[in-house]
């Protein structure tokens, strides 16, 4: 649908009584049907919102927003509000549809990008030349152009470019990220709702997407062998290390409580460290290599945070990890304590992703703490 097309606020309201969830914001209009579902406030927050102006809404102290949520809302336009016929909606102010217009009125009313003044009284219509004159109307899809998409603040964009001028997503996205150099932060931290296609093989791309139950269809048996085994006595592979840790041939049900939680907590730590020094690194903008690399790793949940088969990590990149720390353990405890470390430490990682998928996916239930979280 094209995005100048006009709407009518009894349009937008049709709309939303029909079941769609469109709203107006700055003048525009959205239909955010498809995202209520992924709104981390819950569905019915928005949904509440169905056929109104959200403009004052969006900025309020007690509702703000991030920039992502500016820039995704951008990819949902459908529309502009009628020139002709607008009025205001319920408890909302119409304002540019272009999202850089915050000028006020003198007199407390608020400018309005279709030459619309909003007032406590109803709504007072303007000529285009009383807005020229005054500064504001400039031609929203002429702002949209020059300044690419909306930024990530709701004023005017100064990076000059589009979402559409730097990448193809008909085409494999792992060949393409590594060109975009200097733009790349930026552009991986302004998120889409788009497809993204990472290989250019078939064979490899399957692999690199993932269902969420694939995760505690994999690991569960994998952690439930490695708790059999560190009851299996060992007495031939002792660790190189000095002490009980590293000479325990065999540990007994409440050695492996212990040893399976200390595994369980460690998580934390372990999920930190990658995060902080791996996932959310800021690679070189002249490393082609380590920007594709960051990309693969974590960049691509930050693009396309609601691609649900990318919410979890795949698991032969995930082996490969686990298999790591399973070796750095064995350097140091015997094989019995490592499996008993590395049980709880993988259900650790299960628990994690797992509600990890849920708060991206999921409606918790207002005031809970998974609530929170989302």
């Amino acid at each position: 649908m094209s995005s100048s097309k006009e709407f009518t606020a009894a349009e937008v309201n049709e709309r939303a009584s029909r079941g769609e969830s469109w709203v107006i914001f700055d003048g525009s209009v959205y239909d955010v049907s498809k995202f209520a579902g992924h709104h981390p406030g819950g569905t019915d927050v928005l949904l509440a919102q169905s056929g109104r102006d959200v403009s004052q809404v969006m900025r309020s102290d007690a509702h703000k927003h991030s920039g992502a949520a500016f820039s995704l809302l951008n990819d949902m336009k459908v529309g502009v509000l009628s020139r002709s016929r607008k009025s205001c909606t319920p408890n909302a102010v119409t304002r540019s549809s272009s999202l850089e217009d915050s000028a006020r009125t003198s007199n407390g009313g608020v400018h309005a990008g279709n030459g619309t003044t909003c007032r406590q009284n109803g709504c007072v219509t303007r000529s285009r030349s009383s807005r020229r004159a005054n500064g504001v109307g400039v031609p929203p899809q002429a702002a949209e152009d020059a300044a690419g998409e909306v930024p990530a603040n709701g004023n005017q964009s100064t990076v000059g470019w589009r979402e559409e001028d730097l990448v193809d997503w008909s085409k494999p996205m792992l060949a393409q990220v590594g060109s975009l150099g200097e733009r790349y932060d930026e552009w991986v931290h302004r998120p889409v709702d788009k497809p993204l296609r990472l290989f250019q093989s078939d064979f490899v791309e399957f692999f690199s997407r993932t269902p969420w139950y694939v995760i505690p269809a994999v690991w569960l048996p994998v952690i439930t062998l490695l708790g059999a085994l560190s009851s299996v006595p060992a007495r031939s592979f002792p660790g190189p290390g000095a002490g009980w840790l590293a000479t325990q041939s065999i540990v007994s049900p409440v050695g492996f409580a212990v040893l399976f939680v200390a595994g369980l907590l460690s998580w934390s730590l372990v999920e930190y460290v990658l995060h902080r020094f791996l996932f959310h690194m800021s690679p070189p903008q002249s490393s082609r290599f380590l920007i594709t690399l960051h990309f693969l790793l974590h960049g691509q949940h930050h693009k396309v945070p609601f691609e649900s088969m990318r919410l979890v990590f795949p698991p032969v990149p995930a082996s490969i990890i686990a298999a790591s720390f399973y070796i750095l353990l064995k350097l140091s405890f015997s094989l019995s304590v490592t499996r008993a470390l590395t049980a709880g430490g993988l259900l650790g990682y299960v628990c994690y992703d797992l509600t990890h998928y849920y708060l991206h996916h999921g409606t918790p239930d207002p005031g809970t703490y998974l609530h929170r979280l989302k």
